[in-house]
């Protein structure tokens, strides 16, 4: 009896084909519900980073002092953690961030809990006017899904209240708001501003008058009484009731009131910084998202209300509103990217398919397989409760391109069955069930690739993303197996002609070539391995000359302008500065396409975003057509793009004694980080500035480094005072007294808030600024002995005058300075290479180190972990590679097609001048799924040959013949679903694709055509292999055989 080979899913298809079209209709009916019910959003929800920060608020000290009595104490306590990894301390003139960073598989709840805990027990240690410690959980709902910028036309009186009964509370009651902030708006709080002359009249010590006021205000808990079974807590109230409360308090007896010594004010405290849009004061609102709320209709929600509301609410006429972030129309901009990739991928793949078919018909069937499979995959999506973001959209667009592969090869071989003579649903049924195992393993071989990327990272992060782009494409490709296997061979049994079309043309021609080439390639063997082995070697030219990065640059259309002021301007001086630069861009506005200027600065520093207007985004097309032009010098007409206006800028920017201007762009991580570091550790800050010093004189040498910034640059000049304790001593004065008087009177105290009637206001106290604007009043400032005398601080301790660091950080309890350089070379890995070269002979002092940062760490970890998956790749197609072919040796022969992928990919990344990122790994780790795909089928079509009974010659041509257009339309509608990603300049929220898209695309390329030789030629090979071996065993056995058989005889004789 003849056995049955026929699948089951051809022959469900073709026996039942009601069946099968009722399948469909369902599919399309749950697709268009889970398609216009899934929420759409800008990244996953459900990942928790093993990062806890806090934020020890500490305004006008300096970073030294954060350091000793923040830092250190905080970093005791965290240590204590169960889980901790690294605890890094950044301490500056305004307080001291503390990043914890906890190992992988921590619970985070957990974490938070404790961190909170030990927190509690710390602030014991800390300085007595610090209220409160911040603690943060990161999470992607604790990023802004709105910002607005609202600008003065005229000034505004209380314009917190104001914008916060407009705005804020009505935006808070919206459903899905988590929550409101305002930045920049001077909320008016208690300032109390203490007179000098006033205190030394009245004999008063200022630090007397600042414990007083520390001890009213508070509500302290008194113990409780017991009455009628009950237990009822008795709280002691002194809170201030009014300002002249405040005025009234008693400093020293009762004759000497606070009013005596002091002026008492509700009024906006002392600016310290200023927030300007086009050169007006601006208040920004942030705007958040409850974690369910669905984003895009919130931002429509709130874009209809900015502008129809509240732009014509009289109470902020004199407010410009400017939108400058909907985080809703960068998820819109991404869907409808992916529309179009989607649509120009399916032009694509259908151009092919009809150049290769010339069927109509066929080729539209097999073309549907791109919607089908994306639906299918959005209806998973949606019924595992994941949502359409940047991530899985991502995973889509790679997968566009190679959900018709299964489909070609199936109707390719029904085609080949119907040219033998069969009747259509013959031919269907044993053209997809023959090559239904190895369709199969050549998408089991795509699909297994994403294992590795998702281990290649003990980053739990990297992880959790490259699982949310893996399903998707798992997802797709096993929707197109499917759709291949099943819906193909009906659709061939009602839509196919019984005339078949040979081909003809260029195809015939070319599969006419190939068949001379290849039987030139296995009779001269060495000559084409030689050949093949030289074209894998030229890669290293190409791999080393390529530019390599450690991130990719976003296309935020915005430039970042950063000054480093002199510390003899003032507030007003730096504003006159940042006015010239703001006229000097304002005049070429048209050119650059402006739309708005954001300066935030203080005395000694600052920073101008100039955010440009969207460029609209562009087809491939267009993109290929500017690329053309501008390599054959000519700038293509319209507004100047952003890395043209940001040259143009620094040639126009004007030149200030004393003032540093660097120019740079927000990268893709939302930064500005350095090009390359230089990270110098040891345990005393003022050494280390001393070594970066030398560090940066090496650093100078290095040709693309164009200017270098270290912490200690971030600095003002800090006047140290040491206290005389012999002085004090003989005074009575403690040194506890003087300095914590001139903590307060310089850097001022937060007090207890006061209450009033419905919300608590922030009360402020410090000597005014006309006593303490210079080091002589300084000098000057009163003590009184015990007797009542009158002693001068100058007599109680001697001053000096030193550049300070700007921060002060800390990584497990050892300091650490980092000296950045800024270099006009986007070579990352080049770069670090000059700067190795740079310190070699660095003597460091013992106990001093010095690490290349990092960026360099992170850049190593990247090449380890692309190193490894690559591995762990090739491995896994290998195991099933030996599960379709029952052999250790013949899966080598489709492995053989990698190194070729390797070798288009470095040479298009060359060529194309694009560095090799993280998204270029990651596409060349994809493309080792991919290339072996045809390698699979055109040895499973050699072993079936032969197993007819052909000459292994025979059967290679053969299957060559029969195999090269199929092998060449799979290619090219892959390569065709990746041009729009590769070419276009378009983005994801801003993150490029285009090194991912071109890493495939040149692998696949040469992989195709190179492998179409090499392929069979290593089967030769390992097939000779395999016979050498199997005869060697067999010689072995027959030998074992023959030398049992003489004993056996001697001993029956």
């Amino acid at each position: 009896m003849k056995k049955n080979t026929d699948s089951l899913l051809p022959r469900l298809a073709i026996n039942r084909p009601v069946t099968v079209l009722m399948v469909l209709c369902a599919l399309l009916v749950v697709g268009y519900i889970a398609l216009t019910r899934i929420p759409v959003e800008l990244m996953p929800a459900g990942f928790s980073p093993p990062f806890l920060g806090v934020w020890t608020p500490y305004p006008n000290s300096n970073p030294r002092e954060v350091e000793e009595q923040i830092a250190k104490p905080i970093e005791e306590q965290v240590r204590t953690l169960s889980g901790v990894r690294s605890v890094s301390t950044s301490s500056s003139a305004n307080g001291c961030w503390t990043f914890v960073r906890f190992s992988e598989g921590t619970d985070m709840d957990e974490a938070y809990a404790g961190l909170r805990d030990r927190m509690e027990r710390v602030k014991s240690e800390l300085p007595d006017d610090i209220e409160r410690l911040f603690l943060r959980k990161w999470s992607n709902d604790d990023e802004p899904i709105f910002w607005v910028m609202l600008a003065e036309r005229e000034p505004v009186e209380n314009k917190h209240l104001l914008i916060e009964q407009v705005i804020q509370k009505p935006l808070e009651r919206l459903d899905g708001i988590a929550k409101v902030d305002i930045f920049g708006a001077d909320e008016k709080s208690i300032q109390i501003h203490i007179y000098q002359d006033r205190v030394k009249a009245h004999k008063i010590n200022l630090f007397e008058v600042i414990q007083a006021l520390r001890k009213d205000n508070f509500a302290l808990s008194s113990g409780y009484i017991s009455e009628g079974g009950r237990k009822i807590y008795v709280r002691s109230l002194g809170k201030f009731r009014s300002l002249d409360d405040i005025r009234n308090l008693p400093v020293k007896g009762t004759a000497i009131r606070l009013k005596d010594v002091a002026d008492v004010a509700y009024e906006v405290p002392e600016k310290r910084w200023r927030n300007l849009v086009d050169g007006s004061p601006a208040v920004a609102i942030a705007i958040y998202k409850e974690s369910t709320a669905n984003t895009v209709a919130l931002s429509k929600q709130l874009e209809t209300l900015f502008e129809e509301r509240f732009a014509n609410d009289p109470r902020l006429k004199s407010f410009r509103i400017e939108k400058l972030f909907n985080q809703g129309e960068w998820i819109m901009e991404s869907i409808d990217n992916l529309k179009r990739t989607g649509v120009w991928g399916g032009i694509f793949a259908f151009g092919v398919l009809f150049f290769f078919l010339r069927r109509l018909r066929m080729t539209l069937i097999v073309n549907l397989a791109i919607p089908l499979s994306v639906l299918v995959t959005i209806i998973v999506l949606y019924f595992s409760g994941w949502t359409l973001n940047l991530i899985t959209m991502m995973g889509i667009m790679i997968s566009i391109g190679m959900v018709v592969d299964n489909s070609i090869v199936v109707l390719e071989n029904i085609y080949r069955e119907i040219a033998a003579g069969k009747p259509r649903k013959e031919a269907a049924l044993k053209g997809a069930s023959e090559v239904g195992l190895a369709i199969t393993m050549a998408t089991l071989t795509t699909i297994v690739v994403f294992l590795p990327l998702i281990l290649m990272s003990d980053d739990g992060g990297f992880r959790f993303f490259m699982l949310r782009i893996g399903l998707p494409v798992v997802v797709a490709l096993l929707a197109s197996l499917l759709i291949a296997m099943i819906f193909i061979p009906l659709a061939a049994t009602w839509f196919s002609n019984t005339r078949v079309r040979e081909e003809e043309g260029i195809v015939l021609r070319s599969n006419t070539l190939y068949q001379r080439l290849l039987a030139l390639a296995i009779r001269h063997r060495v000559d084409t391995f030689v050949v093949l082995l030289l074209i894998i070697i030229s890669m290293n030219y190409a791999a080393s000359n390529a530019k390599y990065a450690n991130e990719s640059n976003g296309n935020i259309n915005d430039i970042r302008l950063f000054f480093d002021i002199p510390d003899n301007f003032t507030i007003e001086d730096t504003e006159k500065v940042f006015a010239v630069v703001e006229d000097t861009i304002r005049a070429r506005s048209t050119e650059y396409d402006l739309r708005t200027i954001n300066s935030r600065f203080s005395a000694n520093w600052g920073q101008m975003r100039v955010f440009l207007h969207k460029p609209p985004q562009k087809d491939w097309y267009e993109v290929l057509w500017e690329s053309l032009q501008r390599s054959l010098g000519r700038r293509p007409e319209g507004k100047m793009t952003r890395d043209e206006v940001l040259a143009d800028l620094k040639e126009r920017l004007p030149k200030f004694p004393g003032v540093d201007i660097r120019t740079s762009w927000r990268s893709s991580a939302g930064n500005d980080a350095a090009s390359v570091s230089v990270v110098l550790y040891g345990d005393d800050t003022g050494k280390l500035i001393e070594l970066s010093k030398e560090v940066e004189r090496r650093l100078r040498a290095i040709e693309d480094i164009i200017s270098i910034e270290t912490d200690r640059e971030k600095g003002g000049n800090e006047i140290h005072l040491q206290i005389d304790r012999e002085a004090a001593r003989k005074y009575g004065i403690s040194p506890q007294v003087i300095s914590g008087t001139v903590q307060y009177a310089l850097r001022g105290i937060s007090l207890p808030k006061y209450h009033s009637e419905n919300k608590e206001i922030d009360v402020h106290i410090q000597l005014r600024e006309e006593d303490r604007k210079n080091l002589l009043q300084l000098k000057n400032m009163t003590f009184f002995s015990a007797s009542g005398r009158e002693i001068p601080l100058a007599s109680l301790a001697t001053f000096s005058i030193e550049r300070g660091v700007g921060e002060i950080q800390r990584r497990n309890g050892k300091t650490f300075l980092s000296v950045d350089a800024f270099a006009n070379s986007d070579d990352t890995k080049n770069l670090y290479e000059q700067v190795s070269r740079a310190m070699q002979g660095f003597a460091m002092p013992y106990g001093y180190s010095w690490s290349l940062g990092e960026g360099f760490t992170r850049m190593q970890e990247d090449n380890e972990a692309v190193f490894f998956a690559v591995i762990l790749s090739m491995t896994f197609v290998y195991l099933i590679m030996g599960i379709l072919f029952e052999s250790f040796v013949l899966p080598l022969s489709v492995i053989v097609s990698m190194p070729f992928a390797f070798v288009g990919s470095f040479w298009m990344m060359y060529l194309t001048g694009t560095p090799i990122d993280i998204m270029s790994w990651i596409g060349l780790v994809i493309l080792i799924g991919i290339v072996v795909n045809n390698a699979i089928v055109l040895i499973d079509l050699i072993n079936r040959l032969r197993n007819r009974g052909m000459s292994r010659m025979d059967a290679i041509l053969e299957a060559g013949r029969h195999r090269f257009r199929p092998i060449l339309m799979t290619a090219f509608t892959t390569i065709g679903g990746l041009i729009p990603m590769a070419v276009g300049n378009s983005t994801l929220i801003g993150i490029p694709y285009s090194p991912m898209g071109r890493t495939i695309i040149g692998g696949l390329l040469t992989s195709t055509i190179l492998s179409l030789i090499a392929v069979p030629l290593a089967y030769t090979i390992f097939d000779d292999m395999r016979i050498y071996f199997q005869k060697v065993r067999d010689m072995y056995v027959r030998g074992g055989r023959e030398e049992k058989r003489p004993r056996a005889a001697l001993r029956e004789g």
